[in-house]
């Protein structure tokens, strides 16, 4: 992470005890205000589809995306949470109105209105002072008033820590908004309304989505939790040899080239409301998004446009996949925002709060499905879609159907690399909405407990469409999915040198 400034560090001191939310939390209020934003929304579209002039549709639609990240942004909560969710979609949109979208969604992925200092040193003295008791200053020794970042339920300080042995290191200390609790589950009982607002962005039918992240976004608030999974998740990108991908090995497949170029900051401490882990400087994934080569860092800003974004997908796609296969967690919130460009050419990885649970891996019917469709075996498909649960029993679905319509997502995986686009994504997006295809898709319904893991698959081909990138898809679902490897036959595990490109 990093702040753009060096603020002043200082010993964070004896503080008041009394606490006050800072965070919008009357229902009615906040029901308002979001129940206005899919109205609006639907005025300024009118006015804009009135096509009264090439630049009056283009003021429309930067005029509703700033006003969408504006109320997002002050009501933080669930409401910042979902509009961090739209910002990976922003490439399924038609471009004539994705620009001012997408600068907005970024904005309220990297920033949002900050807690006052005073607030901030309150939460993370209570906090420490219960883990550590009175001692606690000899641990949190400076703490800098000025937030290096701002998202929807807590904002980050920099500050220093003594470890055990009595080293000082530079930490970002992660502060929970006061009333954000109460604030967050107000706004889950009205995420329909803003489900709608994302549907209009991005044509995409997203209720499930919502759904989802109704049902587990509440999991956030436990920092205690988030630091578990923070520190087992780094441990799928050390130089030691995961036994998954020794496995693996054993069948004749090399994980694509980078897993240990991925950093996961270190966890120094966790309470219910503080955070407390490594500070790592770089710049973040929008950066590169947005073109800004001088903001890159050494070893990115080097590179060109389509090589750094190359690199940084390859280091996407083990930061996705390889936690799920080697240590059981999936990172589920998969928006800019949580992953920084690093010196030396590295990737940091960010916020592990929405995390889906793989206990045994990548799901075996996610791959087997693939490969399936890859081999263009309807009967097969049908068959684990039942076993996993998405096919109801005695459902009656075209084998042929079920093929043609998933064989697009499949088809990423059928060469050495494939080309994602912006493009691709939206003609993916059209193709699953097709009317043809409607009989097929009332029949399948993805288990709830796969949602976390479809959300974040989804959420990944879209951060490779913005990026516009080369992604060795094959070989990560080869090293990191069992299932896929299994289906595969032995001929067939080194995948063809031809690059599949979709423009």
């Amino acid at each position: 992470m990093t702040d753009g400034h060096q603020g002043q560090q200082r010993p964070l001191g004896a503080v008041g005890s009394r606490e006050r939310p800072v965070v919008p939390t009357g229902a009615l209020g906040r029901t308002s205000r979001l129940a206005m934003l899919p109205l609006r929304h639907t005025a300024r579209t009118a006015a804009a589809a009135s096509r009264l002039s090439r630049a009056a549709t283009d003021q429309v639609a930067a005029r509703t995306a700033e006003q969408l990240f504006t109320t997002l942004g002050e009501l933080k909560g669930g409401a910042a949470k979902l509009g961090q969710a739209m910002s990976v979609f922003e490439a399924a949109m038609p471009e004539e109105v994705a620009a001012p979208y997408r600068s907005a969604l970024r904005r309220l992925t990297d920033a949002a209105p900050a807690m006052p200092a005073e607030v901030a040193r309150r939460v993370v003295a209570a906090d420490l002072a219960a883990a550590y008791g009175p001692g606690w200053q000899d641990r949190l020794v400076a703490f800098d008033d000025m937030p290096g970042a701002a998202a929807s339920i807590g904002q980050v300080h920099r500050g220093q820590w003594r470890i055990d042995g009595g080293q000082v290191v530079q930490v970002a200390v992660k502060v929970q908004y006061p009333g954000v609790g109460q604030a967050l589950r107000s706004d889950l009982r009205q995420a329909r309304l803003l489900t709608r607002v994302m549907a209009r962005l991005t044509r995409l039918n997203v209720s499930g989505l919502a759904d989802e992240l109704a049902s587990r976004i509440v999991e956030e608030l436990d920092y205690v939790r988030e630091g578990r999974v923070q520190a087992e998740v780094g441990a799928a990108f050390v130089h030691r040899l995961p036994k998954e991908l020794a496995a693996a090995r054993a069948a004749g497949v090399q994980e694509p080239p980078g897993r240990t170029s991925v950093t996961v900051p270190a966890v120094y401490a966790a309470t219910p409301r503080v955070l407390i882990t490594r500070w790592l400087d770089g710049a973040p994934l929008s950066a590169l998004l947005s073109g800004r080569a001088d903001l890159l860092p050494e070893g990115w800003r080097e590179l060109s446009r389509r090589d750094a974004a190359d690199q940084a997908a390859r280091l996407l796609g083990h930061a996705i996949y390889a936690p799920a296969a080697c240590t059981g967690w999936m990172h589920a919130d998969l928006h800019p925002g949580n992953f920084l460009l690093l010196p030396g050419g590295r990737l940091g990885m960010l916020d592990f709060g929405a995390v889906a649970a793989t206990p045994h891996g990548i799901p075996a019917p996610f791959g087997q499905l693939a490969a399936a469709v890859l081999a263009g075996d309807g009967p097969t498909a049908i068959r684990l879609a039942r076993q996993a649960g998405a096919l109801a029993p005695d459902a009656e679905v075209d084998p042929r159907l079920i093929i043609e319509l998933l064989h697009p997502l499949a088809a990423t995986g059928a060469d050495t690399s494939f080309t994602y686009s912006r493009a691709w994504l939206r003609g993916l997006m059209a193709h699953l909405t097709e009317p043809r295809f409607a009989p097929a898709l009332r029949n399948l319904t993805p288990p709830p407990e796969y949602a976390l893991v479809w959300r974040a698959t989804l959420s990944a081909a879209g951060l490779f469409a913005q990026l516009g990138a080369t992604v060795p898809t094959r070989g990560f679902h080869l090293a990191y999915s069992p299932g896929f490897r299994g289906s595969i036959p032995p001929a067939q595990l080194q995948p063809t040198d031809t690059l599949r490109h979709a423009s």
